[in-house]
């Protein structure tokens, strides 16, 4: 009697365990860890009077395990993309920023343009820029005086471009 006192306590054990793996699957180690001990306490208890609460125990540990891996196989996959995300959202800043001192020098200089040399001596010392593309770690921005995006040229023309994590040029002219 005491065996099945004792499996039936592993079958609500398994329960209790399976609820709580589900419950807490977002706390990824909580879930899977729960989970598993309700899966191997719910199978221990199989063959108890308690098999309802077994098998219950089973399935939301098992439930709770693929919910917490599910997480965690999103946040593998989402998190790159979404730092990559914001690498190119602080290259379109950093692009912004220069335009605008682009803008700021040619307002306070009658009107001509700045060299690239002007800009990488101004207030641009936070700002990535100026000269090769090609490897997505390498952000340079490109700046070009009397030539705006579209390769137009002009006296009063400029375009400052840098490319992005998926290859796409990003590029802002007068």
């Amino acid at each position: 009697m005491a065996d099945t006192n004792q499996k039936s306590g592993l079958a609500i054990a398994a329960l209790v365990l399976g609820i709580i793996s589900v419950a807490f699957a977002a706390l990824t180690f909580i879930g899977i860890i729960c989970g598993i001990l309700a899966i191997i306490f719910g199978a221990l208890s199989l063959h108890s009077k308690s098999r309802g609460k077994a098998i219950a125990g089973v399935i939301t540990g098992s439930v709770g395990v693929l919910l917490s891996l599910i997480l965690v196989l999103i946040v593998f996959i989402a998190l790159p993309s979404l730092q990559g995300s914001q690498r190119d959202s602080s290259r379109k800043s950093d692009i912004s920023t220069i335009s605008s001192e682009v803008t700021t020098f040619t307002a306070n200089n009658r009107g001509v343009l700045p060299t690239a040399a002007d800009l990488t001596t101004s207030d641009l010392s936070t700002v990535t820029t100026i000269t090769d593309m090609g490897d997505p770690s390498d952000t340079r921005a490109v700046y070009k005086a009397g030539q705006d995006c579209d390769g137009v040229a002009a006296d009063r023309a400029y375009s400052v471009s840098i490319e992005l994590e998926s290859g796409e040029i990003y590029c802002q002219n007068s």
